[in-house]
């Protein structure tokens, strides 16, 4: 009895190939998310300036209290935290790029702790605000905002940690596709931060 040996040849496609077709996938993604961001501005605004039956911000009576519009400042605060995080991370993957892989680590664990405290401010927001859906388009709006960007900020401590431990395992050497990938959605969670603080702001 006779038997075909097949050899099987692993392939392996060039990095370049793979980031490139990794960062199409990220640009989709943030097209897309980006596209969701800016209908939740147009729907904040929409609804202000609607105001339909007076419901934008009800007035009380003796069964509700008025619905008045809470402080921007934690929005900010949180869009500071990422403006920071983004920072950190992009001065890291300078760095590496100039061969210092120490930099990329430290930097990698700065950013994701400033991705947990921007989170659990974000959380604190949500959790604290004094009413519920219903009462009102400011309130759904404002739910809308910061639960979307809490959404963000969740991703980014995911994203942060993945990539802090990368470097921390040093699977990062010369070509920083991955790096760049999470540069990028850091740039956006800073960006879109911003937008929903900017809505808040204009209640």
């Amino acid at each position: 009895m006779s038997h075909d040996t097949h050899q099987h040849t692993a392939h392996h496609e060039h990095p370049d190939v793979v980031g490139s077709r990794n960062r199409l996938g990220v640009i989709l993604i943030l097209v897309a998310d980006i596209s969701f961001a800016l209908s939740m501005m147009f729907v904040f605004f929409y609804l202000k300036s609607q105001n339909i039956h007076q419901m934008w911000l009800p007035q009380g009576d003796e069964e509700h209290a008025a619905i008045n519009p809470l402080s921007s400042s934690p929005a900010w605060t949180v869009t500071a935290i990422a403006a920071i995080g983004a920072l950190i991370h992009y001065f890291g993957l300078r760095s590496a790029r100039q061969g210092n892989q120490s930099a990329l680590k430290g930097a990698g664990l700065l950013s994701l702790v400033a991705a947990l405290a921007g989170t659990v401010m974000q959380w604190n927001t949500v959790a604290t605000a004094p009413f519920t859906f219903h009462e009102g388009s400011y309130v759904a709006a404002f739910y809308l905002l910061t639960i979307m960007n809490l959404v963000h900020l969740f991703l980014t401590v995911f994203i942060s940690f993945g990539n802090w431990n990368r470097a921390r395992l040093n699977l990062y050497s010369s070509n920083y596709w991955h790096v760049d990938i999470v540069n990028v959605w850091w740039i956006w969670m800073a960006v879109s931060s911003a937008m929903g603080a900017f809505c808040l702001s204009m209640a």
